[in-house]
């Protein structure tokens, strides 16, 4: 065993660490005392291991024997690797334990049911349909009993009522608003209303979900005043602005829902599709679609080699990696962009490069960091866990798909997308399973059908809104080739969702269920790679 496999296994093993924490929240002291145990028996374990595997000599233990045989290593090799593997989960229960979140004073949540003025910077904008949606980071705060006996109409009188010392405050607030007036990133802004605390509605907690951007209070229509503007980064105001002018450049080109479609395509911003529409995108299993993620990029890196395909490859994976960014700048660079362009520019280098021990610590370690500074995109964040399932699987699941696909057209990277489909299927099946409890049936066909449609929707779109800068007229050219392969797509949605039995409610999928499953993914991919070599 060298010294890429102790790497590996450390950083999957600290991946498993924070992923077991949903399950088991043991106390720090004892993950202290666990490393601590690591640590002391590894050296031990190293030196015993020739002994132990001399004991195991005889007929009596040569199943033993086979196991060690098997999996291509010595005892020695094999325990120390277990003891590192468990080093690191171990880590992995402690870095769960450090992004737990406590309720103190000094933070805003500590305020949850109360009344209370608050002032901060608008660090994030999400304008919908009906409504806008503003996150706050807060410095100051008043409560008082005057605060909390004031009824929705005295709002606008809020300030010559107030007497009490403000404090400082730290911590970030969700904010919900009329569309209308829209305020900005940047804005310094004093909100009063009541602070709720993020429930759970229909399955869904919308606490866990919003954790993963550190806000635990949320506030719905509450009075707001701006005081300043300009207060925010200037990098960030400037990628704000370019995604809001992006998304309201759809918005003029395209109909609803095609416009909300597109937006959902190239940004994720999919709030605007119909309630019935995304029930059929559910039952058909194309939900991953409308969420930009790793597999999205991927397709459109896929479509871009396609077209670069007379080039040299180096210079046709420049191209397609300052494509990728260039893309990313365009539409505001918001944290699910970027994340999904560092999944896809890792997917284009597996399909580029081979799947081999180099791409392999190149995504742990892509992972390891991310998980690192926010574990909660490991538990919460369905983006992040379809995007690392997707890239796995077109390392590790494509390649048994690639005998059985050769007769498919490589005609805009059609064979690529539809390997990558399915091979991100069979590693996203318990993901979805356990986020939206449904299994879909239909969904390899439908996958099938609408799959070579995705790249150049994306690509007519993202044409559209570059050329509307310039001229509407211009714009509209490739909108409308856009508007019919969304139409296309839409109306195969629809049909594929009438098909009795398309989909199955799955309910009560448990973590330990999804443990399971990769398990035996994983043996069944060992035991097919090892006959093939």
């Amino acid at each position: 065993m060298g010294r890429f496999f102790y790497i590996i296994t450390s950083l999957i093993g600290f991946l498993v660490g924070v992923g077991l924490y949903l399950v088991i929240q043991p106390s720090g002291v004892f993950i202290l005392f666990a490393c601590f145990c690591c640590l002391l028996i590894a050296p031990m374990l190293h030196r015993s291991g020739r002994g132990f595997g001399t004991a195991l000599s005889g007929d009596r233990h040569a199943g033993l024997r086979g196991i060690v045989i098997l999996f291509g290593a010595s005892w020695r090799g094999l325990l120390s690797a277990l003891s590192v593997f468990f080093l690191f989960v171990f880590l992995g229960l402690g870095r769960g334990i450090l992004a737990e979140h406590h309720i103190t004073p000094d933070k805003i949540d500590y305020y949850n049911g109360q009344r209370v003025e608050i002032e901060g910077v608008i660090t994030e904008t999400d304008v919908r349909r009906e409504k806008s949606k503003y996150k706050i980071s807060v410095d100051t705060l008043t409560s008082s009993n005057d605060l909390n006996s004031k009824t929705e109409e005295q709002n606008s009188k809020i300030e010559s009522e107030i007497t009490n010392q403000k404090s400082q405050i730290g911590g970030a607030v969700l904010i919900t608003l009329s569309k209308y007036p829209q305020f900005h990133y940047g804005d310094r802004v004093k909100i009063s209303g009541e602070l709720v605390e993020p429930g759970e509605f229909e399955g869904f907690n919308y606490g866990d979900y919003l954790s993963r951007y550190g806000v635990y209070s949320v506030m719905y229509y509450p009075y707001a005043k701006v005081l300043d503007t300009g207060q925010g980064n200037f990098f960030w105001a400037g990628m704000s602005f370019l995604q809001n002018k992006f998304l309201g450049q759809i918005n003029k080109l395209l109909p609803e829902p095609h416009a909300s479609f597109e937006a959902g395509l190239l940004v994720g911003a999919r709030k605007g599709i119909p309630d019935d529409l995304m029930t059929k995108f559910n039952i058909t299993g194309l939900t991953h679609i409308i969420a930009i993620s790793g597999y999205n990029i991927t397709i459109i890196i896929v479509f871009v080699m396609w077209l670069l395909n007379g080039l040299p490859r180096r210079i046709g994976f420049g191209i397609a990696v300052g494509s990728i960014v260039l893309f990313t700048l365009f539409v505001g660079a918001s944290p699910a962009v970027v994340r999904a362009s560092i999944m896809g520019i890792l997917g284009l280098i597996a399909l580029n490069y081979g799947r081999q021990t180099n791409i392999n610590l190149t995504i742990l370690w892509t992972a390891f960091f991310m998980v690192l500074w926010n574990p909660k995109i490991l538990w919460w964040d369905i983006g992040f866990q379809l995007s690392f399932a997707a890239v796995l699987g077109l390392i590790y699941v494509a390649p048994l798909f690639e005998k059985y696909s050769k007769k498919l057209p490589e005609a805009f990277g059609i064979r690529e997308a539809i390997m990558m489909t399915m091979s991100a299927q069979v590693m996203a099946l318990p993901i979805i399973i356990f986020n939206f409890e449904r299994l879909s049936l239909i969904a390899p066909i439908a996958n099938l059908f609408v799959v070579f449609a995705i790249p150049p929707a994306m690509l007519f779109g993202f044409i559209a809104v570059i050329l509307s800068f310039f001229s509407h007229f211009l714009g509209l050219i490739p909108a409308y080739i856009a508007w019919g392969i969304l139409s296309y797509i839409i109306k195969v949605i629809e049909v594929m969702s009438r098909i009795p039995y398309a989909s199955i409610d799955i309910s009560g999928m448990k973590i330990w269920m999804m443990f399971g499953y990769y398990i035996l993914l994983i043996f069944i991919l060992f035991v097919v790679y090892r006959r093939r070599n």
